[in-house]
């Protein structure tokens, strides 16, 4: 064998050393498939993630970092125990890579363990002597796992080289964790200056202003994450939020179908999609989403009770007793409110079922003091001429309402007149003048409910009502074309009280008013005829 010489050995040594680094160079370079799964978990895809990674791995099994990635997408997949086996391969294949140790420590955060993530996030520091990015990111997204190491994270991420979009990012939310929600917006706005092709900055800044209910803004802000990335799939879900909380429910459900439409999971999100559907009075919609629900194992209380409250509302009654008893036998006595009783009462007025209509409506009442659920008890109990029980119903409602309206008082009023509570009527009456002191009805009343104080005995009344009478007509003269029959009351009144006292010209006097209000009046022409007939001759003996 032909001996090498020594500079020839020199060179050798020399070509393996740079062909080493370049190969360390070609381990060292992201693998494509974790920018990708990065992107699917962004848009609510983990398990298209998951498999992304899946394949990664299988085609460089001795990639640790693809492991801590895979992971990763398990963790965001809901699938921890996978993820902590993965991580443990990727700490035993590569001992110096930090990334799996971060890994472990993102699990122990999401376990409530922060000690022992600590001890697991400076392991992932130390072996990879803080310098690589990738593991200073990944630590400090575990610590935002947690409420209360968000300065900690911050730390790190003062670490990380360059401008770095996902950094950006994470000390956005880091600050938002810290209720800095400047700093938070500013640090997401970098990033999207790092990065102008990524939707996810500025994604970020719209649900920091949904958080703080600017609604205006943050809708600008999930648009232009739109404008970046037409399939940005959560800036959909959060427009979606965002007009639900606006009460722009046409607008909700449009945003919601575009989420759908991209999400992997749209199974998960219906009865979100089915409670706008709601709010935008769409229940032909909504039903058979409510009613497909309903059908799982897993359906829950809120499933019923909707389903039963779109039920009412479009009308399909019937039915809709059958979801209430469904979701009144699931529901826990804390999670029955006010609002499903008004529900039950609804269709039971729509059914004509009034009486039972009452009875919701007052145990809605007793869970909730609303001025709307006592009105409705008066009202009801009104028209059906339960007097007594609607002046108990205003009385309650009056008790919670600082003023009753001028309806609600006439009828108050009305409902102790027609028990013959009349001194309980004067007081109402005397609020309803109060009211409306232009308007004959409340001095009308009132005058009757005195005058039924003032029954006639042996052919005489006190004729306490006079004055209150005369108020009638005082008020009902400034606006005579529209007070005819409260005139005519009046003068009746005030024509028989004088005929009673043998006042006979005065009596008269007010019975032609009657008459010139109304010629057909019988009463009227009745008791005049009679007034005017001449006396009868005395009999010659």
């Amino acid at each position: 064998m032909k001996e090498v010489s020594k500079g020839a050995w020199n060179v050798g040594k020399m070509l393996m050393f740079f062909l080493s680094c370049a190969a360390s160079v070609a381990v060292a370079q992201e693998n494509p498939a974790i920018k990708q799964a990065a992107y699917l978990i962004e848009t609510d895809q983990p398990t298209k993630a998951v498999a992304t990674l899946q394949a990664a791995v299988t085609a460089s099994p001795q990639d640790a970092a693809l492991l801590y990635y895979l992971g990763h997408a398990q963790i965001k997949n809901n699938e921890k125990a996978k993820a902590e086996i993965n991580f443990q391969k990727g700490t035993e294949l590569d001992p110096k890579n930090g990334l799996n140790f971060a890994g472990k420590g993102q699990l122990r955060m999401l376990d409530n363990q922060a000690a022992e993530a600590k001890l697991a996030f400076d392991e992932a520091l130390k072996v990879s002597k803080s310098k690589d990015d990738a593991v200073l990111k990944a630590v400090a997204e575990g610590y935002l796992l947690g409420d209360k190491m968000a300065k900690d994270a911050l730390l790190i991420l003062e670490k990380v080289k360059g401008k770095d979009v996902d950094a950006a990012v994470l000390k956005g939310d880091a600050y938002l964790k810290l209720n800095d929600g400047g700093k938070s917006v500013s640090s997401y706005e970098d990033g999207a200056t790092y990065d102008p092709k990524r939707a996810l900055p500025h994604y970020k800044v719209g649900l920091v202003y949904l958080r703080s209910k600017n609604y205006d803004v943050a809708e600008q802000n999930f648009k232009k994450a739109l404008e970046v990335d037409p399939k940005y799939t959560l800036a959909y879900k959060e427009l979606g939020e965002l007009y639900y909380q606006s009460r722009r429910a046409p607008e909700a459900v449009k945003a919601y179908e575009g989420y759908l439409g991209l999400t992997e999971k749209p199974e998960a999100a219906k009865l979100r999609y089915a409670f706008y559907l709601f709010m935008a009075k769409d229940y032909k919609r909504a039903n058979p989403i409510f009613e497909e629900l309903s059908k799982r194992s897993d359906a829950t209380s809120t499933v019923f009770k909707y389903k039963a409250y779109s039920l009412v509302e479009s009308g399909e009654l019937a039915a809709s007793h059958a979801a209430f008893d469904a979701y009144f036998a699931k529901a826990t006595k804390e999670e029955i409110q006010a609002g499903d009783y008004e529900y039950i009462a609804k269709a039971l007025q729509k059914e004509g079922n009034d009486s039972v209509a009452v009875e919701n409506y007052q145990k809605a009442f007793e869970l909730e003091k609303k001025e709307e659920y006592a009105s409705q008890i008066a009202d009801i109990q009104f028209k059906r001429k339960k007097y007594a029980e609607a002046a108990a119903a205003y009385k309650q409602l009056e008790a919670i309402k600082p003023k009753l309206s001028s309806p609600e008082l006439y009828n108050f009023g009305r409902s102790y007149y027609f028990t013959d509570q009349f001194q309980q009527a004067d007081s109402v009456f005397q609020k309803l003048i109060t009211l409306q002191p232009a308007m004959t009805l409340g001095y009308l009343w009132q005058a009757r409910s005195i005058a039924a104080q003032d029954p006639e005995t042996n052919g005489k009344i006190q004729g306490t009502a006079k004055p209150y009478f005369e108020k009638v007509i005082e008020v009902g003269l400034t606006r005579a074309d529209k007070s005819k029959n409260d005139l005519i009351e009046a003068y009746s009144y005030l024509g028989y009280y004088h005929f009673l006292r043998n006042e006979i010209s005065t009596s008269k006097g007010f019975w032609e008013k009657v008459l010139a209000i109304d010629p057909n009046d019988a009463r009227a022409k009745e008791i005049l005829k009679a007034m005017n007939a001449p006396a009868p001759k005395p009999r010659q003996g």
